[in-house]
């Protein structure tokens, strides 16, 4: 998979790909650039370059709803990091039952 989206590179003949998350069945996982799969403890994450920043706001978060939580979190890192920027768009899956 992140060959085909682009996200493999080759550096000395090794292989790295990108760090993202993926969430699925109710949980979430970190793909850190080694292909490693973390699941954090606290049940949310991040990742880029306003990662630490991002994780902050959702520390400080955790009584708002879900959404409003993803919000706090976008906007603090675009305004202390400057490699994040908006504009943000959410996107909201069905869940499979």
């Amino acid at each position: 998979m992140p060959k085909s989206w682009g996200y493999a590179q080759r550096h000395y003949e090794g292989e790295r790909g990108g760090t993202f998350l993926v969430g699925y069945a109710g949980r979430l996982f970190k793909i850190d650039s080694d292909y490693q799969v973390a699941e954090p403890v606290d049940g949310f994450g991040a990742c880029g370059c306003g990662e630490q920043i991002a994780l902050g706001a959702l520390f400080a978060s955790s009584d708002a709803p879900a959404r409003e939580r993803l919000e706090i979190a976008l906007n603090a890192a675009e305004r202390f990091c400057a490699g994040v920027r908006g504009p943000f768009h959410f996107e909201t899956l069905a869940s499979p039952e």
